[in-house]
């Protein structure tokens, strides 16, 4: 069959994007015909076998617009048996909304804000566009669908949790070994690992540290004032190595539909502490991981113990990657019925 996939880059820099090349590469394997419909192409990947490209021009100082209706014209141009679209444009099979509703996000995110900006107010016309525009929806946890219905209207919502790399995240006790000694730890270490620290709850995390703790954080963002215990280690390309080498990893998020680190780190043998904002709470192996404020994230904290690590892993297990594409394969081949 001859699919289109629809979103402005094709690379592996963020969630989105490792989602999108991930399934152009299953599909292919599966023997259909794979269009990725983008603006850019990462150097090393634009040989990618088996994928055709078809550049969609952009505007800068319009981009969401002229990507929306270039994408909308080259759909309408490409003949395609089916199309996913993973970002907010139109015309699409199946919409795939990995970041749930705007409005959900404005709504949890920020909470205290009494007015949006004009491109706050454009996404969301334009996520609304997209949804209702779709014949079915994606949301990658019960989360991030209910955002879909209640803000939009969405007629129909399939559920599809993310999948992890079960290989390149996994527990590795030599290299826990070797980042400690190079990290210098010696006590009980919790990672955070996000970028953009107000969102990701990083005053919070850094709060509830016990006495004793330190904290690593990897992520992009300016450094906030923070004790020394807390250490920070910038944006990673290998951010499994830290993960195998903390003891558990806390994301205090105020809104993610789904969190992929946090399926990483228990992919890793380590517990993920996160909040009921955050789809990925949805998979977590025990009640008392998902916290809501200083007082139970310090708690959750001191219940943390290796044995734990075993029954991680096993609820990491249950989504590999395949899963969520054998999904997504099969919703675009039905509506091609």
């Amino acid at each position: 069959m001859k699919f289109a996939l629809v979103h402005r880059r094709f690379t592996t820099n963020g969630g989105t994007e490792r989602y999108l090349v991930g399934l152009a590469r299953f599909l292919v394997a599966a023997g259909h015909e794979v269009h990725v419909l983008c603006n850019e192409v990462r150097a090393d990947l634009r040989g990618e076998a088996g994928v055709r490209f078809v550049h969609l021009p952009m505007w800068r100082p319009a981009k969401a617009l002229s990507l929306a209706w270039s994408a909308r014209s080259a759909v309408a141009a490409g003949g395609f048996d089916a199309v996913m679209g993973l970002g907010r444009h139109v015309g699409h099979s199946v919409y795939r909304a990995g970041g749930g509703s705007h409005v959900d996000y404005l709504r949890r995110a920020h909470p205290y804000r009494r007015w949006f900006s004009p491109g706050d107010w454009l996404d969301t016309l334009l996520d609304r566009a997209a949804v209702r525009s779709a014949s079915i929806c994606i949301a990658n946890s019960r989360l991030g669908a209910a955002g879909l219905r209640n803000d939009y209207g969405a007629a129909r919502v399939e559920v599809v949790y993310n999948g992890v790399d079960l290989e390149r995240f996994r527990p590795a006790p030599a290299m826990r070994e070797a980042v400690r000694r190079e990290l210098g730890a010696s006590g009980p270490v919790a990672i955070f690992v996000g970028n953009g620290f107000a969102r990701k709850g990083l005053d919070v995390a850094i709060e509830a540290l016990p006495a004793g703790w330190s904290l690593w954080v990897v992520g992009g963002d300016r450094p906030v004032p923070a004790s020394p215990a807390v250490r920070f280690l910038g944006t990673q390309r290998e951010p499994e190595r830290f993960l195998q080498a903390a003891d558990v990893m806390i994301l205090p998020t105020r809104y993610d539909p789904f969190a992929n680190v946090c399926l990483e780190a228990l992919a890793c043998g380590i517990p993920a502490l996160t909040t009921s904002h955050n789809g990925a709470s949805e998979v977590l192996p025990e009640p008392w991981m998902t916290c809501d404020d200083v007082a139970s994230f310090h708690a959750a904290l001191l219940r943390v113990t290796p044995e734990l690590g075993g029954a991680c892993r096993a609820v990491a297990e249950a989504f590999p990657p395949e899963r969520s594409f054998q999904r997504a394969l099969d919703l675009l081949v039905e509506t091609c019925a």
